[in-house]
């Protein structure tokens, strides 16, 4: 997308938001697009074209921590309370009234605090990869074996040198065919940097298009950006 299209917000915290903002038909609701990790609002390039075509209005921000956001080191900064109220903030920036957020992956825990503190102010939400994320229960209590190992090697000093260096290694796994790759891999500490440090490769599943799957060259560009930038994410 087109960076001479994007605009700038600067929420009452003083965090700035780096953002698309599309007009349509006054008469269709407005979408609002929340993307996940690792990623930018770059991810919904797809959906801006085709929603754009059909007059919808669109708002798209790059969302705390990601692209041309700010990027806060101190980890409060990045409370869903927080980062709902900046939205919110934004939405009312370009008064929009009636408003349909989506949020894919880790922007759908952000569309489920929007649900939660913030009711009355959409008309309807709606969540790809994660489902809506009720706040009083822990998903990780509920699982027999470790989630969230690859946390441990992203948050090494280190991690944005290995990964940048191993784009399609990180990739091919994040996206694999074979789910079971994550149970060993992803999920238990250490996995992610030996399967990276290693170069690994695995085939990625049948639901990546031909275009996502080769990484084209302004997709890299964008994603060696994105891991050399620090940021963040809280829940």
């Amino acid at each position: 997308m087109d960076p001479a299209l994007y605009k700038k917000f600067t929420a009452s915290r003083g965090l700035q938001y780096y953002y698309l903002a599309f007009p349509g038909d006054t008469n269709k609701p407005i979408l609002l697009f929340l993307h996940g990790f690792p990623s930018t609002s770059y991810d919904w390039k797809h959906q801006v074209e085709f929603f754009k075509a059909r007059g919808y209005r669109l708002i798209v921000p790059d969302m705390l921590g990601y692209g041309g956001t700010s990027k806060p080191t101190d980890p409060s900064a990045y409370r869903q309370s927080l980062i709902t109220k900046d939205i919110v903030e934004l939405l009312d920036a370009e008064n929009a009234d009636r408003v349909i957020a989506i949020g894919h992956d880790w922007g759908a825990l952000t569309a489920s605090r929007l649900a939660n503190y913030y009711p009355d102010r959409f008309l309807a939400f709606g969540f790809l990869a994660v489902g809506y994320v009720d706040s009083s229960l822990n998903p990780i209590s509920f699982m027999p074996f470790e989630l969230y190992g690859y946390w441990s090697f992203l948050s090494e000093t280190d991690a944005h040198t290995i990964v940048v260096k191993n784009l399609d290694s990180l990739y091919t796994l994040l996206f694999c065919e074979d789910p079971e790759l994550w149970k060993e891999y992803m999920n238990p500490p250490g996995g992610l940097k030996k399967w990276i440090e290693n170069k690994h490769t695995t085939k990625v599943g049948s639901f990546i298009t031909e275009e996502a799957s080769r990484l084209p060259e302004y997709d890299q560009r964008i994603q060696k950006q994105q891991w050399t930038r620090s940021s963040v994410v809280l829940l």
